[in-house]
């Protein structure tokens, strides 16, 4: 399980993070929402330790990997998909895949399950991933993230830009990670209903924190919305 304790995260004199606590269990999708600028993908940088946290703690699977370095906490089994997917334009699809080995075993090999997962990168192994569309490109993300077998996945807006119908192929994807993988799964979303739909948790942020946070059907909708609209 993945526990963020009371997460401080200042930005120079800025503070972006105001006691941020978030649980993610394995099995389970949590969605963070909220308007730009609240601390969402701070969030999630915390996390993955690519941002250093000013007071709290983050603890996976009952140890405090707070000041542990982003490569250290991929190799225990945490993966990261970043806004704007960040994959290597020039780079096949195979060769983006093999980038992530760095952070598994050695000897380590893509896993042939991965294709099983986004078809589409099967039949496109040898295309550069800067010649895919964007709704390719989130997949080769997702899949190059899956490649060291995480036990924690982490993703920031996966629907961004992307069309209706990889959206759909995207959150069917997620949802088998969660149940039938047992995999813990986090991830920044901008479309609520997308993430009602898909998320058994949802935490709502505003100026760095989490006002509200629940089970999609627990929550008041009108509430949720209005802290979301702009």
């Amino acid at each position: 399980m993945l526990e963020a304790k009371s997460l401080d995260l200042f930005y120079g004199a800025s503070h972006c993070l105001r006691g941020v606590s978030l649980q993610a269990r394995p099995g389970e999708i949590v969605a963070v929402l909220g308007r730009n600028g609240v601390g969402k993908s701070s969030l999630l940088r915390a996390i993955m330790g690519l941002e250093r946290i000013r007071a709290g703690a983050i603890v996976w699977e009952g140890a405090d990997i707070s000041a542990l370095a982003p490569s250290e906490r991929a190799r225990r089994g945490i993966g990261y998909v970043p806004q704007g997917r960040e994959i290597f334009p020039f780079l096949t699809v195979q060769e983006n895949l093999e980038t992530a080995l760095a952070a598994a075993p050695r000897g380590s090999k893509v896993d042939a399950e991965l294709f099983d997962l986004f078809p589409i990168l099967r039949q496109f192994l040898r295309r550069r991933g800067g010649d895919l569309s964007g709704g390719q490109q989130q997949q080769l993300a997702i899949a190059r993230a899956l490649t060291t077998r995480p036990r924690l996945l982490i993703l920031d807006e996966p629907t961004e830009g992307i069309q209706p119908n990889v959206i759909k192929d995207i959150g069917q994807v997620i949802r088998l990670l969660a149940k039938e993988r047992n995999m813990a799964v986090i991830l920044v979303e901008q479309y609520f209903e997308f993430a009602q739909a898909l998320a058994d948790r949802l935490a709502i942020m505003v100026r760095g924190e989490v006002a509200l946070a629940g089970r999609p059907d627990e929550l008041d909708e009108a509430a949720v919305r209005k802290l979301l609209t702009v």
